[in-house]
């Protein structure tokens, strides 16, 4: 059985994903082939890249699962614009209709359309909350587990409880628009200067440097009652066009909002970590009420608030769950999976496989990336082995691409598209910051680390394999890793494995060789700001030619600069 699953939004963040027979086959978003940031519409390209690393075409698919219900996102949005006598007025059928938003979400519509002729009983929509619950549970290890998810919106929902036994989901409770952590956290991250989705990972980072001075106000504003629920204080909020926005109560009691360009001070420090402890608090208080209910062990967490490292690592310590699975495509783009997921074990009634990688996006053969350099004119050897040769640049305290096999499905590079160098080196993190990747210094690189060795330098055990949580780091590795540890010890980190990931685990292994150090790698994902990570080899170059990257290694190929 080949079911096509479509994810996002519609007017943002498309995704498609492929599920044959219970195995999750291929996975992409729109943005990776668009190369736009959170590209909406029907994800045609993700589509038809799915279908051929799958061998298949289009009148193959026996069943198509939508993640989300865009009539509803739709119809919901309009009505709360323009009330019910919109859909009956010219407007309707004229301007409005190139509004940005509502044309992504009619041409969307239009294509499953097209999608559902011929395929009434072979068509599912699968509600937005549930997508995000299958993709984590369905794709996850364990066969029975309390499910949480936690979101901005999509459709009405924004977070929803539940359990997971076998091929079966079964949902406690749903929570609606505009009672939403994910909308709070937009709303302090735009008060405090940064702006769009892009940007709130900046606020966990300057949280974790900050104290919760403000916790008690938050308190006021994130209440949390006695059944793991939580309700948001609307008094801070405005909400207009869909969208929330501060009120003037907040600017009272917390001060005038930051500009984008003013300096971050303590005080939004303290903000940032003051919010990023109410969320924390909210998760945790539904993660105990799950606990007490269902009394199971292990707790899949999905959503866009998932996304949030640092709420994984205090969840994963504070949580009474003995396990924690968030899978890599927590966001939008990994309803894709999950309703493609939920389908299959409707259909069959047995669980899907577990996710083996998250290398699911479109590989470059050896002979296509060759093609790419001669086309391109870029001057490459061929080593006779990639890995040595690569630990010896990074020991040299040269800034690297990376480039193997299928490009990763979500927002972190995991070892198939990235942009690495020695973790110690505090000359060539410098000039990582100048000339390969601007950010603020508040805004730490992540580690990737052997499973083995991370067992070393993290005080507890538990897992990151995705490198969506955060660890403290032992006293003893701090020097080791200087340039992903920020200034209260901690880091964000990617364990790697060596089945999950073989290759870039031995290179780990042998940059420990060749430095007589930790296997570990300072690690950021392979663009350059402002763009989705490179998925072509094309890209990649792009990356490289345009950035301070002293060389690229694109599958048995390496590129280097020679000179200043």
């Amino acid at each position: 059985m080949l079911i096509l699953g479509l994810g996002g939004l519609g007017y943002k963040d498309s995704s498609a994903a492929l599920v044959r027979d219970g195995r999750i086959v291929a996975a992409a978003s729109e943005e990776s082939f668009t190369r736009i940031k959170h590209q909406g519409g029907y994800p045609r390209r993700a589509v038809d890249a799915c279908l051929r690393e799958a061998c298949a075409s289009l009148a193959e698919v026996d069943h198509v699962a939508v993640a989300n219900n865009p009539w509803l996102a739709l119809r919901s949005k309009v009505l709360e614009w323009y009330g019910e006598r919109f859909f009956d007025s010219p407007e309707f059928r004229a301007y409005h209709i190139f509004h940005d938003e509502i044309h992504s979400t009619l041409t969307y519509l239009k294509a499953l359309e097209d999608l559902l002729a011929g395929r009434d009983d072979r068509f599912s929509v699968v509600r937005h909350h549930v997508s995000h619950m299958a993709s984590s549970f369905l794709a996850g290890p364990a066969t029975s587990a309390a499910i949480l998810e936690m979101d901005g919106r999509g459709e009405v929902s924004t977070s929803a409880l539940g359990v997971g036994r076998g091929a079966e989901i079964e949902v406690f409770r749903v929570d609606g628009m505009p009672n939403s952590l994910g909308l709070l956290y937009a709303v302090v991250s735009d008060f405090l200067g940064f702006e769009g989705q892009d940007d709130e990972f900046r606020v966990m980072t300057i949280s974790t440097q900050g104290e919760p001075t403000y916790h008690e106000k938050f308190r006021e504003i994130v209440r949390l009652g006695p059944d793991g629920s939580f309700q948001l204080n609307y008094s801070y909020f405005l909400y207009r066009d869909g969208l929330a926005a501060l009120s003037q109560r907040f600017t009272d009691e917390f001060g005038a909002r930051r500009g984008r360009d003013e300096p971050v001070l303590q005080r939004h420090r303290d903000i940032a970590a003051s919010v990023q402890r109410a969320i924390e608090d909210a998760v945790l208080h539904a993660a105990r009420y799950l606990h007490e209910r269902t009394g199971l062990d292990t707790l899949c967490f999905a959503g866009g608030v998932a996304l949030n490292w640092v709420v994984n690592g205090r969840l994963a310590v504070l949580s009474p769950f003995e396990h924690l699975y968030v899978n890599p495509f927590a966001g939008d783009v990994g309803t894709a999976v999950g309703a493609a997921l939920k389908v299959y074990s409707e259909q069959t009634g047995t669980r899907p496989e577990p996710l083996a990688s998250v290398a699911l996006g479109p590989a470059a053969s050896d002979a296509d990336i060759e093609a790419t350099l001669r086309r391109t004119g870029f001057a490459y050897e061929r080593p006779d082995d990639v890995v040595a040769d690569a630990a010896r640049r990074l020991a040299a305290g040269q800034i690297l691409g990376w480039f193997e096999g299928r490009a990763e499905f979500g927002p972190r590079g995991l070892g198939q598209r990235a942009i690495l160098a020695d973790p110690s080196n505090g000359a060539t993190k410098a000039r990582l910051l100048r000339d390969v990747k601007p950010r603020a210094e508040h805004h730490p690189f992540a580690l990737s680390i052997t499973e083995d060795a991370s067992e070393r330098v993290f005080a507890d055990q538990a897992s990151s394999p995705y490198m969506l949580r955060w660890g403290t780091v032992s006293e003893v590795a701090r020097g080791a890793l200087a340039g992903v540890v920020t200034d209260d010890g901690v880091a964000r980190w990617h364990g790697v494995n060596p089945r999950r990931e073989p290759s870039f685990h031995r290179l780990l292994e042998a940059f420990a060789t060749a430095t007589e150090g930790l296997p570990a790698l300072l690690n950021t994902s392979l663009n350059r700001p402002g763009q989705p990570p490179a998925v072509t080899a094309s890209e990649a170059l792009e990356v490289f030619a345009t950035t301070g990257i002293d060389a690229l290694f694109v599958g048995p190929f390496v590129v280097a600069k020679t000179g200043a």
